[in-house]
């Protein structure tokens, strides 16, 4: 039989380190991407602002759902669901951003994890 032993907490230690790290790291990287996001839906709304509420409210959060980080964009008024919704989604705000912002996101995130 072989005294063989390995000692394996040093590698333990690092891999727990370098999750601990990785998460911080995206979590803060969603918080960035948050704030782009409500900047960019700010900036490129595109109704006629009556008392300036709509875009004024528009808000976004960053937080942990379990294991995945979810960046939320919203509107801060009730009648934002009609902005979004109705005459055939003239004056959405909320999904063009998404879809613009998706793929600067996802690049990003790519750019972290290497």
């Amino acid at each position: 039989m072989s005294g063989f032993k390995m000692d394996i907490s040093k590698l333990v230690n690092g891999i727990a380190e370098r999750e601990i790290k990785t998460k911080a790291a995206i979590a803060l990287y969603g918080d960035s991407v948050a704030k782009k996001m409500e900047a960019h839906a700010k900036s490129n709304y595109k109704w006629t602002p009556r008392s300036g509420a709509a875009h004024q409210r528009l808000n976004s959060t960053s937080k942990w759902h379990g294991p995945v980080v979810r960046v939320e964009l919203s509107h801060g008024v009730d009648y934002g669901i009609y902005l979004e919704f109705c005459n055939e989604k003239r004056y959405a705000i909320i999904k063009p951003t998404i879809d613009y912002m998706t793929p600067i996101a996802i690049k990003g995130l790519q750019n972290i994890m290497k």
